[in-house]
């Protein structure tokens, strides 16, 4: 994804069509990849898309930092799946953690993407919580700093961090079995028949 260009948003936000339309074909990816991965419905997320951007758009004259557009449109996109998960009778609990250190090195589920298994990815991220699943699809699928995800989720860098450790590592927990199944147990040998000995006169 290029760079923002800070002239470019600046149009935006004096009301520019064409700044519209190049912020939407720049961003129109990465929002509706983010809306998909956390209602796991693509209808749904071709819908939100559309919606995020009309917020965006009626909503312009609050985007008070250029510098700061992506975490800002990812925000209005964050508000609008939380809604949709409401309206499902799905609790959203974001309640704080207590900060732990980021989990090193590569993760499950990097390597998980890598492999583009698409159904094991999506299934994965169903069993996580949304708080934890939109961290992850924050960082591991747009590349989001620490500091745009506290700005998108309206938390700490350390709030943060603790989400994604404990995301990382309940990712691991459920791809552990999927990824590594236990070998079946060796094949015993069969037992050599028993045959009845002749009694000799």
């Amino acid at each position: 994804m290029p760079p923002d260009d800070p002239a470019l948003i600046d149009a935006f936000r004096n009301g520019d069509e064409y700044a519209f339309v190049a912020l939407y074909d720049r961003y129109k990816g990465a929002v509706y990849g983010y809306c998909a991965k956390m209602l796991l419905d693509r209808t749904a997320a071709e819908d939100l898309l559309q919606e995020t951007f009309a917020r965006a758009y009626e909503h312009r004259d609050r985007l008070l930092n250029t510098t700061s557009f992506k975490a800002w449109l990812f925000t209005i996109a964050r508000n609008q799946c939380l809604n949709a998960l409401r309206k499902r009778g799905r609790e959203v609990p974001f309640a704080p953690h207590a900060p732990e250190p980021p989990s090193p090195g590569a993760t499950p589920f990097g390597n998980l993407l890598k492999s583009e298994q698409a159904d094991l990815v999506s299934r994965t991220l169903e069993m996580l919580s949304p708080s934890y699943r939109e961290v992850v699809v924050l960082r591991e699928y747009q590349n989001l700093s620490y500091d745009e995800i506290a700005a998108v989720t309206k938390t700490t860098v350390s709030s943060v961090k603790s989400r994604l450790f404990k995301a990382r590592r309940q990712i691991g927990q459920i791809l552990r079995p999927r990824l590594h199944p236990d070998p079946p147990p060796p094949a015993r040998e069969p037992r050599p028949a028993v045959t009845a000995s002749t009694p000799t006169s």
